[in-house]
């Protein structure tokens, strides 16, 4: 695999951190008559703190919080300032098995913000969800927590447990998420025929395992529409991307020879690669296809979306994607550090940029949400330890179980609607089984992704 041609995140996917580009310290230039003179400035700057600040402070600090706030000024979160312990972590490929969550994570503002909980991990489970904040991690705040630092913290023996605060939008009060570590094995590749609309479905959980994801891809694919499928969902709802290759790969199935897949663009818009269809024999031009994503939904997904989209193979239905397409190089400096730099960023094939927008759906479509009373409700629940007492002894979602939850909410004197109802227990009830089947009647854009392929 091309180390350059992977979507790099500057992030912990699994909490692995990804291999990117390393750059030569040669490649420093001279700077400005301008720059000579701010420079000066900051030296002046610095003099002053030193010798008359209130407060004696380190000069390590001093400086390093002078070239983190010269990389926040550009505005991108992913070019960021590496200190010894990161920059050696970044250039050795972790090995071996430990404990994970399952979660990838993007640092942004000084905050890490959950990109999207991976399907049948502990964070998926625990119903971690994108844009989610970080703030704590085993009661330490992540304020003053290292890359670092953190991918040690988040790490663990498989069966282990980690502790973390979390803040979310439209929530008032932080909460805290206690998760067991688990050694993260991941089915990439899910599939279900659904005969009753003749829709062939592929829930395709992230990026990742080049050689046989792509053939099992395929393989599900052709299964299907030998056993009746005319239409084709592929759901990339919460997969925050991986390799781009497998980008290409997967996109090469649908299109023709020499379509445009995505393209590479560096400084001042400059062409610095174009992936195009090959012309292999075995594609599926004719079925026709849509392809659902949300929020959490990232990098490589949002390079096959807008791929299948903007060359009017597929519809995208679902809510805006993440937003994130950029490589960044890492480039060494002295003392053992080294910088992350954002050298290149991805454009669809009608050549729209990914970064920091996202891909937009054909077709708009909300899932239903629970209600911030409803919310409290269920709170309410989870912290009167009811939930997972009741799930021990309902292990199928049925009307037994529906009608049980009910009578609960009743004694509870709490109130929660019907349809977020049952599409709390089927997810709840399906975590620990991430392959059950989809139900039309409680995924509204999964239906509405059918009944627009009519």
């Amino acid at each position: 695999m091309k180390i350059s041609e992977r979507l790099v995140w500057g992030a912990i996917t699994i909490c692995l951190v990804a291999l990117v580009f390393f750059g030569s310290t040669d490649k420093v230039k001279a700077i400005s008559t301008d720059g000579e003179k701010y420079l000066q400035i900051l030296h002046e700057v610095v003099s002053y703190i030193e010798n008359d600040y209130v407060d004696p402070q380190e000069e390590k600090k001093i400086y390093t919080g002078a070239i983190q706030g010269a990389l926040q000024s550009l505005g991108d979160p992913h070019t960021r300032f590496l200190d010894t312990d990161e920059f050696g972590e970044l250039q050795n490929e972790t090995k071996g098995s430990f404990g994970g969550i399952g979660v990838e994570i993007s640092f942004q503002e000084n905050a890490f913000i959950i990109v999207a909980p991976i399907e049948g991990t502990p964070a998926w489970k625990a119903g971690l969800q994108p844009q989610d904040k970080i703030i704590e991690i085993n009661g330490k705040s992540t304020k003053s927590v290292s890359l670092s630092e953190s991918i040690a913290m988040m790490r663990g023996e498989v069966g282990s447990s980690i502790s973390m605060k979390i803040e979310r939008k439209g929530i008032k009060d932080p909460f805290v998420v206690n998760l067991v570590r688990e050694l993260i094995q991941i089915r990439y590749v899910r599939s279900h025929y659904l005969p009753e609309t003749e829709t062939g479905y592929i829930k395709l959980v992230q990026f990742m395992g080049k050689e046989t994801t792509a053939k099992e891809f395929a393989t599900a694919v052709k299964a299907m529409m030998d056993s009746g499928a005319k239409k084709l969902v592929i759901d990339l709802r919460m997969n925050p991307g991986g390799l781009l290759d497998l980008a290409i790969d997967l996109a090469d199935l649908f299109l023709p020879p020499d379509a445009e897949i995505v393209s590479v663009k560096g400084r001042g818009g400059v062409l610095v690669k174009s992936y195009k269809a090959d012309k292999k024999d075995k594609k599926f031009l004719e079925i026709p296809i849509a392809i659902l994503v949300n929020g959490g939904s990232a990098s490589a997904s949002e390079i096959l979306a807008g791929a299948l989209k903007d060359n009017k193979r597929a519809v995208v239905v679902g809510t805006q994607s993440f937003g994130k397409g950029s490589v960044q190089s890492i480039f060494p400096l002295s003392g053992g550090t080294g910088v992350a730099i954002t050298i290149q960023k991805y454009y669809t094939p009608s050549g729209v940029s990914i970064h920091g927008k996202g891909i937009t759906p054909d077709y708009i479509i909300n899932p239903i949400a629970a209600s911030e009373d409803e919310k409290y409700a269920l709170e309410k629940l989870f912290k009167k330890n009811l939930i997972r007492p009741f799930l021990e002894t309902h292990a199928e979602y049925n009307d037994l179980a529906l009608s049980d939850f009910s009578a609960i909410l009743k004694k509870e004197n709490l109130t929660i609607s019907d349809s977020v109802t049952r599409i709390f227990l089927f997810n709840e009830m399906r975590a620990g089984s991430s392959n059950a089947k989809p139900r039309l009647d409680l995924d509204t854009q999964l239906a509405e992704a059918i009944r627009v392929l009519k």
